[in-house]
């Protein structure tokens, strides 16, 4: 399992609907949440990822509980600060 926060003094509202654009355009993407807590899951290259947020004014709390064991935390954490890194632009 893999926990870790996000500093994002952005607008949510818009962060959470490019992440589900994002999960949900990947196979067998699920994302049900809103701008204060969701879920998703979805398929990468025929690996299963799985997890939660929870958003508390600037901070994003992330658990991921489903990943291949061979990803590590860091990995993940990266790729999505790249993307919410992109997402602001």
């Amino acid at each position: 399992m893999c926990n870790f926060s996000i500093e994002y003094p952005k607008p949510k509202d818009e962060m959470v609907m490019q992440l589900k654009k994002a999960v949900e355009a990947q196979a067998d993407g699920v994302f049900n949440g809103d701008t204060s807590a969701g879920e998703f899951s979805f398929s990468a290259r025929g690996f299963d990822l799985a997890g939660g947020y929870c958003i508390s004014g600037d901070v994003i709390e992330v658990s991921v509980f489903k990943k291949p064991w061979l990803l590590s935390c860091k990995k993940i954490e990266a790729e999505i600060r790249k993307y919410l890194d992109l997402a602001e632009r």
